[in-house]
């Protein structure tokens, strides 16, 4: 079996992240670009950002979340799922009181999202500074909000599911966030050029392995390529890696999953019954407080016959024995929290491998490997898919 014969966007997607990079980099780090979407002062009002987003969007915001707090000198920085925030989280909870604060963050790649552009009004009716952070220009929400960072990713070809589009999120957050400890003093006068240094090193890291990790990957899918369920577990900034890891296996191959943190999976995944019939993918780094018990996880996942793969900074003798390993490249010394940019690679090459070997479509709609239209549109009715359409409600 040649895995040339599968070929399929999605992995062509993947493998284009290391020539993005130096690219996506410049566009974000574009300090005529960053000067013009926060002044000095308004960067000093912030007090708390909020970041928030709709599926591959939620993830990036988690992803990065921890990160920008800890270099931008707020008091806080979050990522809220999007209907607690516009629904459930009243104005007093929010931080109001200073000028321009907080700042609401709101991601949508499309720029159509009807739950991003109710954010974003909401925010702007509290007297916060609202940002979308988006690849279309002009958008609806860009129309909304009072600021806009324009990723400007650029242009693939049947660049769906998506990926790229993650990518530069990520980029995208990150070069805000370096933005905003620069000018507050957080951050060395040096950040910027040794960020976008950091970056374009971890993610070239991956070029002499990327062909190793897709056929190990290839090579996994042929005996994972008909199970029905999936778990996927992570911890810290990698709980939203796992959670990118199962949005690609719904959107590539519709089957059942569920994502959690290394302690919740001990107390309650663990108890699944069939357990030899349940993909688990775990997450690890090697730098991260939570490395203990992701190993004790690893070490139950195999004890009770999970087919069980892990992805990791470190090699497989971290590692219970039976669990399959794939090694990844570690982050630039200082920049370990750079590791949720790249950590989702391997599992992304698995759902692609895992749906046209299997026979699936991507979306429940399109063959595998040309994304032509095979099925009957269904999934696609904008009668019942209501991500666009869903009525904008102010809830203060």
């Amino acid at each position: 079996m040649q895995r040339q014969d599968y070929a399929n966007p999605l992995c062509a997607q993947v493998r284009s992240l290391t020539e993005l990079v130096d690219e996506q980099v410049k566009r974000c780090f574009d300090q005529e670009k960053l000067e013009s979407v926060l002044s000095v002062a308004e960067i000093y009002d912030i007090r708390n950002i909020y970041i928030t987003g709709a599926g591959d969007s939620l993830a990036a915001a988690g992803a990065a979340a921890d990160a920008l707090e800890s270099f931008t000198g707020v008091f806080n920085c979050k990522a809220v799922d999007t209907m607690e925030f516009s629904r459930f989280t009243p104005a007093a909870h929010l931080g109001i009181g200073e000028p321009n604060s907080p700042l609401v963050i709101g991601i949508s790649v499309s720029g159509g999202t009807a739950r991003i552009a109710e954010i974003l009004e909401k925010a702007n009716q509290i007297g916060a500074i609202s940002l979308a952070l988006t690849n279309k220009v002009p958008s609806r929400i860009s129309g909304i909000a009072k600021k806009t960072f324009h990723v400007d990713t650029p242009h693939m070809d049947k660049d769906f599911p998506g990926l790229r589009s993650y990518f530069a999120s990520l980029i995208g957050l990150i070069a805000l966030g370096c933005r905003i400890g620069h000018v507050r003093n957080v951050l060395p006068p040096t950040a910027p050029e040794e960020f976008q240094t950091a970056i374009r090193h971890y993610v070239h890291s991956f070029e002499p392995v990327m062909d190793q990790i897709e056929e190990q990957m290839f090579e996994l899918a042929q005996t994972w390529k008909d199970l029905e369920l999936f778990n996927f577990v992570g911890s810290g900034p990698q709980l939203y890696s796992a959670l990118f890891g199962l949005m690609k296996f719904y959107e590539c191959t519709g089957r059942v999953s569920n994502y959690d943190d290394a302690e919740d999976w001990c107390h309650i995944d663990y108890h699944l019954k069939h357990p030899e019939k349940i993909g688990t993918v775990i997450f690890a780094d090697k730098h991260s407080p939570y490395f203990k018990r992701t190993q004790e996880t690893v070490q139950a996942a195999v004890g009770i016959k999970r087919p069980t793969l892990v992805i990791a900074n470190t090699d497989a003798s971290a590692f219970e024995p039976g669990a399959v390993v794939c090694q990844i490249p570690d982050t630039p010394q200082g920049f370990e929290w750079l590791m949720p940019i790249m950590d989702y690679v391997p599992v992304t090459f698995l759902a692609a491998y895992c749906a046209v070997l299997g026979g699936r479509r991507f979306f429940n709609e399109f063959d595998a490997r040309s994304l032509e239209r095979t099925g009957d549109g269904t999934f696609f009715n904008r009668d019942i898919m209501t991500t666009g359409s869903s009525k904008v409600e102010i809830h203060i």
